[in-house]
């Protein structure tokens, strides 16, 4: 059995997506895969492989009682498989699992930020015939936006109040789509802990979360380069008072005069929207960057 999921890019409402502001979500067209098959061994064998085909996690699992068990040592990520695996196991019997070998596959750099966690959840959620989201929130934390993008090929308006959850297709196909660009900063960024620390933040959101909503309303209906930069500094400005922290054009490439520049995902790392009239992008490669894609490379537009 083989199962696919699609990366994500959220293009609005970083953060505050959690505490029901509206985002854009664009899917992205880098997926991870995951197969199953029957192997001969009587534990289930798990095998992670990058874009390249290079083994980067490998172990091996035992049933004991219901519960996944790991043969090796501790660590991260066999902690989160067991945590999933026994999630799915208060829905189904775990016992026809032995002897089955679970192999990933990354069509994109894990480093990038695309949802190496989510198109995961999402793939075992589709093996295992359990609700993905319930699946992510067992062992994550997040909102749940990049379960959503995972099989679509088309923009999304999520939005997440409480447990209820709203998926709407959205029209995202600006006239001056050639001229947005994503841009690796090379700084893998830990969401889990981004999210911990916006949490913690004392400020009341409501009035963050009014403002995000009609931007993000406003992204879709813009039509101009200009009024959508205009756009993209009015939210840098808002996250920015919601985590404390200043947007990257004012903190690290203030010499950037061609376009604006809008932080993806968790700030400090990652990918970066940027604005260019030209075309032209060397202030970005003089500095040592140079993974950039045309965003309608990246993502499915509609």
């Amino acid at each position: 059995m083989l199962f696919k999921s699609n990366g994500k890019i959220l293009l609005s409402s970083e953060y505050l997506v959690m505490d029901g502001a509206k985002s854009i979500a664009l899917p992205a067209k880098l997926t991870q895969d995951l197969s199953v098959s029957k192997s001969d061994e009587n534990t289930i064998e798990w095998q992670s492989f990058d874009r390249y085909g290079n083994l980067w996690y490998e172990e091996r699992f035992i049933l004991e009682n219901n519960n996944l068990l790991s043969l090796g040592k501790e660590n991260i990520i066999s902690e989160k498989i067991i945590s999933l695996f026994n999630h799915i196991s208060k829905t189904n019997e775990l016992k026809s699992i032995l002897g089955n070998k679970f192999v990933t596959k990354l069509n994109f750099e894990k480093e990038w930020g695309l949802g190496s966690s989510s198109t995961f959840v999402n793939n075992l959620a589709k093996w295992a015939n359990v609700d993905p989201y319930k699946l992510l929130f067992s062992t994550f934390k997040g909102s749940g936006y990049d379960i959503a993008c995972c099989d679509v090929n088309h923009p999304i308006i999520y939005n997440k109040m409480g447990n209820s959850i709203n998926v709407k297709k959205a029209d995202f196909n600006p006239p001056f789509i050639d001229y947005l660009f994503l841009i690796y900063l090379g700084k893998k960024q830990n969401t889990q802990t981004s999210i911990e620390n916006y949490s913690k933040s004392q400020l009341n959101k409501d009035d963050l979360i009014k403002k995000i909503n009609r931007i993000s309303d406003e992204f879709l209906k813009c039509n101009d380069l200009i009024h959508f930069e205009e756009l993209m500094q009015e939210h840098e400005s808002i996250i920015s008072k919601a985590i404390s922290i200043n947007p990257i054009q004012k903190s690290t490439f203030t010499g950037y005069k061609g376009g604006k520049i809008k932080s993806l995902g968790s700030w400090g790392g990652d990918f970066i929207l940027v604005t260019t009239k030209n075309k032209d992008l060397t202030y970005f490669k003089n500095r040592g960057l140079n993974t950039i894609f045309p965003l309608r490379e990246i993502v499915y537009i509609d």
